[in-house]
């Protein structure tokens, strides 16, 4: 079976898929797509990329789970995100041309679309559609991140403490 063919019985079965990056898109759209990606298999506990290296590729997850961490000032490596199904990782080095922010690794064995600059920017209008999904996507994630921000300072009582120095301002 050809990679477009798995990939779109794998899109067919997996609704986070359809309803992630790929959402509102025709399956010809969806064929020259997976026409420009590279399908990517990772045993558990493969690492993917490393924090710091250069990156212009972004990955879709087919099917599995990626641990994304970072590390933090004592050099500890500190986990941040677990994506699964129809979740993106590596798009910020393909959307703001920098080095990889986060190691992530494969927790169990996985599968990925991968997303190279270079190819999307051959397709500007399906580009724009991803684009437009993604941004969807970053802007759940950080409202997700900001709620769980949010939950930690309440919890470390350090909300009364911010109030308290904005008032004696």
């Amino acid at each position: 079976m050809n990679k477009t063919a798995l990939f779109l019985e794998q899109l067919s079965m997996n609704a986070p898929l359809i309803g992630g990056l790929f959402h509102g898109l025709s399956q010809e759209e969806l064929s020259d797509l997976v026409g420009l990606s590279e399908m990517a298999v990772f045993d558990g506990g493969a690492e993917v990329f490393r924090e710091g290296a250069s990156g212009e590729v972004m990955y879709v997850v087919v099917s599995g789970k990626f641990a994304v961490s970072r590390t933090d000032a004592l050099g500890n490596e500190v986990r941040l995100a677990v994506v699964s199904d129809g979740e993106i990782f590596g798009e910020i080095a393909l959307l703001e041309h920098v080095r990889r922010t986060a190691t992530v690794r494969a927790l169990v064995p996985s599968v990925t679309l991968c997303f190279d600059r270079r190819a999307l920017e051959r397709w500007p209008g399906l580009t724009m559609k991803l684009y437009q999904n993604m941004a969807l996507m970053l802007a759940r994630r950080l409202r997700l991140t900001t709620d769980e921000l949010l939950f930690q300072v309440s919890q470390a009582g350090l909300a009364e403490a911010g109030a308290g120095q904005a008032a004696d301002r």
